[in-house]
């Protein structure tokens, strides 16, 4: 399971130079991702707790590995 760091919180990165904007993770986590009508992807750097699992579900979905959860440890 997934513990949250208590000193910075969860937040998403993404690799624009990886995402191929297949839109996988906007449909794991549709809070947290969205894809623009410009073709561009939003998402928010910080995340609630509520946000959490379907953030992590995103990033292992991702078919370029483009996402990466930080601050957020294994226990």
């Amino acid at each position: 399971m997934k513990a949250l760091d208590r000193f910075r919180g969860p937040r998403v990165s993404v690799d624009d130079d990886r995402c191929e904007l297949f839109g996988t993770c906007m449909w794991e986590a549709p809070r947290v991702f969205r894809l623009e009508k410009d073709g561009r992807l939003r998402f928010r750097r910080q995340l609630t707790e509520e946000d959490l699992e379907q953030a992590a579900a995103a990033a292992r979905s991702c078919p370029m590995q483009a996402i990466v959860l930080r601050g957020v440890t294994d226990e």
